[in-house]
């Protein structure tokens, strides 16, 4: 019975989440002068979605190091990805931040206008899409990458891609470590958004450090050798192994 009233709720936080983003698709964007004020309003309004999961112990949230987290500024931000709804969870704690999203997003009824407007969008080559996160990164935003690319449960060590490396070297841009993690399986591939468990589920978000771009540069200047060197860094940070 617990399974089933928390599943509910949970499919009705998600029916007003996606309300939400048509009125602001709609309603709320179109008489926005500024791309910051856009972002800090999505910002609001991802984390007043949070903050509904929370009062509703759909989920509970356990940060350290969170005025490091909430001050990050003009960085690469790569993390873990233990559920679907990660990067609201991380957006809704970091000003002025983007990410990459898959090309289906884009075509969505509830979210298409807050994703063309606001993220970088997976459709185009590995080339343009480095160039329009430079662009975002020099626009002094945060871009927010999961290195790995899918969801993966805790005790799993996926493949960390090079993508990240690319981009710090092109851009410059100091990389900032995040970790996120689930106490027990929610929103994971295939796993029904009703499927909430018992009891809260535990989102546990952790500092683990920054990597000096322009040092690693500096003392790896072959191209190759940077982003291998980078590559490993990150993953034997992210999952201290």
């Amino acid at each position: 019975m617990i399974k089933f009233i928390r599943g509910f709720i949970t499919i009705f936080c998600f029916i007003f989440y996606g309300i939400s983003a048509l009125i602001f698709n709609y309603f709320v964007f179109p008489i926005q002068k500024s791309k910051y004020e856009q972002y800090e309003i999505l910002r609001k309004s991802w984390s007043f979605f949070i903050q509904l999961l929370l009062k509703l112990h759909i989920i509970r949230l356990n940060v350290t190091n969170i005025d490091k987290i909430k001050n990050i500024k003009n960085s690469i931000i790569v993390s873990t990805h233990p559920s679907f709804i990660d990067i609201v969870v991380l957006m809704s704690i970091i000003p002025y931040s983007t990410c990459f999203v898959a090309n289906r997003l884009a075509k969505n009824f509830f979210l298409k206008g807050i994703v063309k407007l606001l993220f970088l969008i997976e459709t185009q080559s590995v080339d343009e899409l480095i160039e329009a996160t430079c662009s975002k990164l020099n626009d002094g935003l945060n871009v927010i990458i999961f290195p790995m690319g899918i969801r993966h449960r805790k005790n799993e060590t996926p493949r960390i891609r090079r993508g990240t490396a690319l981009i710090a070297q092109k851009s410059r841009k100091n990389i900032v470590m995040l970790d996120l993690e689930t106490d027990y399986d929610f929103l994971q591939i295939n796993q029904p958004i009703y499927d909430a468990g018992d009891k809260p589920i535990l989102y546990s978000l952790e500092y683990l450090g920054q990597i000096d771009t322009k040092e690693f540069i500096e003392k790896y200047p072959d191209e190759v050798t940077f982003n291998t060197k980078i590559t490993k860094y990150i993953s034997k940070t992210l999952y201290k192994r």
